[in-house]
């Protein structure tokens, strides 16, 4: 079959096609890319509907790269706001009352772990208002990076080592009920399977985030065990 390259347009040698993974390499600019759509009488999963960009997202360019950018800032991070106020307030409190009248030893140390509890919900809530996702995209890897305050889950995917991106919906039980969250998740060589965003509020963050990347890259969109049913 004559297969082109949707990056640079040149032709793809019949030795850098994959017909049982339906997988090509591009020779002149070294994509990777899915070409299932184009096999005459392939069938077709069925398609997930399309979403429109999500409120604190953007869409823009670095030389080749597609970039997208995710703001974190949600209506969750203003209740822990006020949570953080009174939880520290109360905190800030004990411990000048402590120190001022001479309070024993064990008034200092009892409520360290509470204390400890402060400084993770103030630097989450911070991280809230403040930090953003970087998802960087092209033909050689995905990057994402999560800024300006640290946190974990930065990492770079080789493009050659993806197979697929799926969305997965995670389910949380605690005191106040059930709650959902979604990753944006990739199938990689081997099988093996990564997270690349995680955390997402909404399926409509995760299913644009999988369309966006997997338009660019060229991969064919194709079900996958556990992944997000259709939202």
């Amino acid at each position: 079959m004559n297969l082109k390259c949707p990056h640079c347009g040149r032709e793809v040698p019949a030795g850098d096609i994959n017909i049982q993974s339906a997988m090509a390499k591009c020779g002149a600019c070294g994509a990777v890319f899915g070409f299932a759509d184009k096999v005459p009488g392939a069938v077709q999963p069925a398609a997930k509907r399309q979403v429109a960009m999500p409120r604190g997202y953007e869409l823009g360019n670095d030389g080749a790269d597609l970039v997208i950018t995710r703001r974190w800032l949600s209506p969750k991070y203003l209740f822990l706001l006020f949570f953080c106020v009174f939880w520290d307030g109360f905190l800030f409190f004990w411990y000048t009352t402590a120190v001022t009248k001479g309070a024993p030893l064990m008034a200092i140390l009892f409520p360290l772990g509470h204390v400890g509890v402060g400084v993770f919900l103030t630097y989450t809530t911070l991280a809230g208002f403040l930090n953003r996702t970087r998802i960087n995209v092209n033909p050689a890897e995905i990057r994402v990076k999560h800024y300006p305050l640290p946190w974990p889950g930065n990492r770079v995917v080789q493009r050659i080592e993806i197979e697929q991106l799926f969305c997965e919906e995670k389910l949380s039980r605690g005191r106040n009920g059930v709650s959902y969250s979604y990753n944006l998740d990739a199938v990689l060589t081997g099988g093996r399977r990564e997270k690349l965003v995680s955390g997402m509020e909404k399926p409509e963050d995760a299913l644009f985030l999988e369309q966006k990347i997997e338009g660019y890259l060229g991969i064919a969109d194709r079900p996958v065990p556990g992944e997000m049913g259709p939202a």
